[in-house]
């Protein structure tokens, strides 16, 4: 089992320490019903400091692969992790910017008191998997069963008649 810490995410980020540790997507809970199996390996990194404007941050970076299903063949298809996410954390709901004035690539979030790295580490990887997944056309099995049907086509002997 996947045994990570809760985190006081204010120490982590005073310190300037990190956290970071490997685990296997059967692990990951939340994350069973999006995957085609368990194989696969994450490698996570949480680590803590301040922004520009001096306000606490943590920088996630999450790394590794996971098993999808293709939804165009339905096959087995590797999804490979590289997630960087920059989280800002604010006292209260009040300090949290207007829509327009949030800058691309940083989140910012109410601090929470504790943090769990798992919950965190889930929560990431589901926002970066793909709605859809699909292989690339060319290591579909759907485009390679349609040039296999194109072949076979009942009416392709007509073709030569002409």
């Amino acid at each position: 089992m996947f045994e990570a810490p809760i985190l006081d995410p204010m120490r982590l980020c005073r310190l300037g320490d990190a956290v970071e540790g490997n685990c296997l997507p059967g692990d990951l809970t939340l994350l069973q019903d999006e995957l085609r199996d368990l194989a696969g390996e994450v490698h996570y990194r949480i680590a803590g400091g301040f922004s520009d404007g001096q306000k606490p941050l943590l920088t996630v970076c999450i790394t590794g692969h996971v098993s999808l299903t293709c939804q165009r063949c339905l096959e087995k298809m590797r999804f490979d992790l590289d997630i960087q996410t920059h989280l800002v954390l604010v006292p209260d709901e009040t300090a949290l910017p207007a829509l327009d004035e949030e800058k691309e690539g940083w989140d910012v979030i109410v601090r929470p008191e504790r943090l769990s790295v798992v919950a965190l580490v889930q929560e990431e990887i589901l926002l970066a998997l793909p709605v859809a997944p699909m292989h690339a056309d060319k290591g579909c099995g759907a485009a390679k069963l349609m040039e296999t049907d194109k072949a076979a086509h009942p009416f392709a002997v007509l073709r030569k008649l002409t």
